[in-house]
């Protein structure tokens, strides 16, 4: 039998139109026999952001994590707690100025950092985040001054400039600090969950508090990492943080649950296969949450201390699952906004349904009298 040929015309702009053969394998991903979407062609922007970018999450969180823990440990500890707070006091410093270094080398310029300080925007999470962070290093450079002082460390404690630092108010700048931590710690969640990207979009409401919960852990953490070093001098402010390192680390991995739960499987696709999928859940679920609860909870359910080695080996793999967490977060998040079927799945979009065809348009159209010159148009009663 002659096989019939077939015709393609070019359409109204002159371009030639292609067959339903040669349109529909280029509207479905490779491997998949998902519905066809605008050429398999992305639908948003993907997200430039670098390396520096998930890494300040972390430092950024660990930061605010410690300042918080410090902070709280300065208002109700009662002095019991003093090498809990120097420590935080510290952590915080260092944290307040890398910080900003990995946002410019994103940024690219110095003055790009400082453009953005000159406005405050309320409904903006980029506002908001580099204010707090300019306020959180003045303050974290305040208390770590104060505390330099009070230990003879770099200022010593009777010269001019120690008995300034000295005289600083504690309570109201720690109040401040405890403050500044929460914003520090939670708003890189927050700032990701108000863009278009669906990964970060989907159950956008939980990624604030799970920034905040993995930034309470990873300080927590890392502050009993430090008090390890102490040997037994240190025991009792490891085994409080330690107990905090826990409570986080269970918020932390409810939250993550809950995301698992609601996020549709369209869009945590990128979370769920690749590399970066395997990070996820081998070094952010498994030893970053399950990993430090297997170590700490037996001896914390019986009353007892965690032995030192336990202890540091439980906040290490927290570090690093708090590490690749960003990381896997951030870069999963990329692929998500490649790929459009997710995000038609977040706006729960079919293709082509966005706008009527001609047709449904006239249909749709309240009927009335042809327009004579002389006449006033009538009134539209509708929207």
């Amino acid at each position: 039998m002659r096989r019939r040929s077939q015709t393609i015309l070019p359409d109204q702009n002159g371009h030639r139109a292609m067959s339903r053969e040669q349109r529909e394998p280029l509207g479905r991903l490779p491997g998949t026999t998902e519905p066809a979407t605008y050429y398999g062609q992305p639908m948003i922007k993907r997200p430039t952001w670098k390396w520096p970018i998930p890494l300040y999450f972390f430092i950024g969180g660990v930061a605010g994590g410690a300042a918080l823990i410090g902070g709280l440990a300065d208002l109700l500890g009662g002095g019991r707690y003093r090498a809990t707070v120097r420590h935080a006091r510290w952590i915080a410093l260092v944290g307040a100025m890398i910080s900003p270094v990995l946002l410019i080398a994103d940024l690219g310029r110095p003055t790009r950092f400082h453009y953005m300080l000159r406005v405050f925007k309320v409904a903006s999470p980029l506002s908001v985040g580099t204010w707090i962070l300019s306020a959180f290093g003045l303050t974290s450079g305040a208390l770590a001054m104060k505390q330099a002082a009070e230990d003879s460390m770099l200022l010593r404690r009777e010269s001019r400039l120690g008995r300034v630092a000295r005289a600083l108010p504690s309570r109201p700048l720690a109040v401040l600090h405890v403050l500044l931590g929460l914003g520090l710690g939670g708003y890189t969640g927050v700032l990701l969950a108000v863009t278009a990207v669906p990964l970060w979009a989907a159950a956008g409401l939980l990624l604030g508090p799970l920034f905040l919960a993995t930034a309470v852990a990873s300080g927590a953490s890392l502050l009993a990492l430090l008090a390890t070093l102490h040997g037994q001098a240190g025991d009792a402010d490891r085994a409080q943080v330690e107990q905090v390192a826990t409570v986080a680390t269970v918020t932390q991995l409810g939250l993550t649950v809950a995301r698992e739960v609601m996020v549709p499987k369209t869009i945590a696709r990128p979370l769920h296969s690749g590399l970066w999928g395997t990070i996820y859940r081998v070094s952010a679920v498994g030893a970053g949450m399950l990993g430090p609860l297997a170590l700490r909870l037996p001896a914390q359910v019986r009353g007892h201390r965690v032995g030192r080695t336990l202890s540091a080996t439980a906040s290490t793999l927290a570090l690093v699952g708090a590490l690749a967490e960003r990381f896997a977060l951030v870069e999963a998040g990329k692929q998500s906004a490649a790929d459009p079927l997710a995000y038609q799945e977040l706006t729960k979009g079919a293709p082509g349904a966005a706008r009527p065809l001609p047709g449904q348009q006239a249909q749709s159209a309240p009927a009335s009298a042809p327009f004579q010159a002389g006449q006033v148009a009538p009134e539209r009663t509708g929207p």
